[in-house]
């Protein structure tokens, strides 16, 4: 991952924390592919995943628009929010790596990740290089 973007450490804290629930990464990234839009990615190990859950594999990605999203690779490439409630989400990493870790063994969640302070994590200083950032690329 680069330190150019102002989303490579949210992405990374993600990676990060998903190890805390025996989740193995195998790499990662961001982006922004039409240079308008940030992305991010997180790939899975395949011991990781419920290959009953997700037959085709899955990795983790993320955008400033949709958040944090479940996406089949191979197959129907299925899109799966891991936040059903919400279109756009910061929220602490620990918290996306708890929903994840449980998706990827088949437990997807039907409630919201938030960030509740549960977890001291601030997303505003994030929130507003990506608003900095997107108004620089305009």
């Amino acid at each position: 991952m680069t330190d150019q973007l102002p989303h490579d450490d949210y992405i990374t804290a993600v990676a990060n924390a998903l190890a805390g629930y025996g989740i193995t990464v195998i790499d990662g990234g961001t982006s922004t592919p039409d240079g308008q839009l940030l992305d991010g990615w997180i790939n899975f190990a395949p011991a990781s995943v419920s290959t009953d859950q997700w037959p085709h594999g899955v990795y983790l990605g993320w955008d400033q628009q949709n958040g944090w999203l479940l996406i089949e690779q191979g197959g129907g490439r299925n899109v799966d929010p891991l936040d059903r409630t919400a279109v756009r989400t910061y929220s602490s990493p620990q918290q996306v790596a708890c929903s994840a870790a449980n998706a990827l063994r088949g437990r997807m969640s039907t409630g919201p990740i938030t960030n509740d302070g549960t977890w001291s994590w601030d997303s505003r200083p994030l929130e507003a290089a990506v608003k900095a950032w997107a108004a620089d690329e305009s």
